[in-house]
């Protein structure tokens, strides 16, 4: 089951019909961001239909750009010319509730998920299950990061991780930065891995070890004495070499060895004895659930494997991470940008700068030219 799509309008004001309807009847004419031939997004209106079953339209102050994916999609509809809607995590004020969506109202503080659906935009329509209400007291410029450390939690769950073990995240990106956070909250030791000092430069404040990749596979750090080594890969291109390093890192523990794939990276690996027994896993985007419209919107349900969750529930477990400084957006070093500098800021992010993402405000919410972080 898929929604109807919201209707393209281009530019200028749109007649919004009698007094007499609700407000959350309405269509409501918002921008949002699109990719559409052009390794650079685009900012169209249209109109952002009233929520059906199972489903319901917030109004956003915030989104969060997620790098990765959308400069991937940004390069697929320049080479095709496909058009891809942008982004998939947003948070704010619900306006309408359509029908079967239990558990919300209109003015809820809620953060939002799902591909095409919690886009980059004032306002977006999206299935209830992948929504959670934001707890009193946690802003919603924080909140927003659930949508994507639920894919931190969901990578977090395949590894089985163990008390004793200890861990290595490749790639200071964003879901490298949130999975680092998570596993030093369960307690293994942890160290965020990056080739570029620059990108490393929030680890101290966010409690974590920081160290050059190249280095740190190469040297003989100290073995533990028991429990086993689990890399987390979360960068992107050619990893070949960072995955065989990884796998010899990880085969002198005691316990078990693990990688767990998490970026979009290539990697050839030559399985032989000389590999050793090694555990490879990849972690797919956020939990059982997701891209499953008929689950999203209450229609039918999925178990998820043992020791893993649905993303209503990886959503969920993000927030309350949040809510409890176990993982701390604020000090992660995102820019707050207002939408119209969105071509700028994925400009910058292709340079992979210091900050691992970006943050567009809308509405209320929208920051001053000039006031975004560095």
């Amino acid at each position: 089951m898929r929604r109807r799509a919201d209707e393209v309008i281009g530019t200028g004001a749109v007649p919004l019909g009698g007094e007499s309807v609700p407000a959350g009847a309405l269509p409501l004419p918002v921008r949002q961001l699109v990719a559409h031939g052009s390794p650079e997004p685009v900012v169209e209106e249209v109109l952002r239909q009233p929520p059906e079953r199972g489903e319901i339209r917030l109004r956003a102050a915030w989104s969060l750009v997620s790098p990765g994916t959308e400069l991937h999609y940004l390069d697929r509809s320049a080479r095709t010319g496909e058009r891809f809607v942008l982004g998939y995590c947003s948070a704010g004020v619900v306006d309408a509730v359509g029908p079967q969506a239990p558990g919300f109202a209109p003015g809820d503080r809620v953060i939002a998920m799902g591909w095409g659906e919690a886009v980059h935009s004032g306002a977006v329509t999206v299935p209830y299950r992948l929504c959670r209400r934001v707890p009193d007291g946690l802003d919603l410029v924080d909140a927003v990061v659930a949508g994507l450390a639920a894919t931190a939690v969901h990578a977090v769950d395949r590894a089985v991780l163990e008390p004793a073990d200890e861990v290595a995240v490749v790639g200071a990106g964003m879901v490298g930065q949130l999975v680092a956070q998570i596993t030093a909250a369960r307690g293994a030791r942890t160290t965020l891995l990056d080739l570029r000092p620059e990108r490393l430069r929030t680890a101290p404040a966010l409690g974590l070890a920081a160290a050059d990749g190249e280095r740190f596979f190469a040297e003989e750090s100290a073995v533990p004495g028991h429990g086993g080594r689990c890399v987390f890969l979360c960068g992107t291109g050619d990893a070949g070499a960072t995955v065989a390093a990884a796998a010899r890192w990880a085969g002198r523990a005691p316990g078990r060895p693990r990688l767990v794939g998490v970026g979009r990276f290539a990697a050839h690996i030559d399985f032989s004895v000389e590999l050793g027994n090694l555990d490879i896993r990849y972690a797919a985007r956020c939990g059982a659930g997701y891209r499953d419209a008929s689950y999203a919107r209450g229609l039918t349900d999925v178990v998820a494997p043992a020791g893993e969750g649905t993303v209503t529930e990886n959503l969920q477990r993000a927030l309350d991470l949040i809510a409890s400084g176990a993982i701390r957006p604020a000090l992660m070093g995102l820019p707050r940008l207002p939408l119209e500098r969105a071509a700028e800021a994925y400009a910058r992010l292709r340079e992979r700068p210091a900050h691992p993402a970006v943050l567009f405000a809308h509405g209320p919410a929208a920051v001053p030219e000039g006031s975004a972080a560095p």
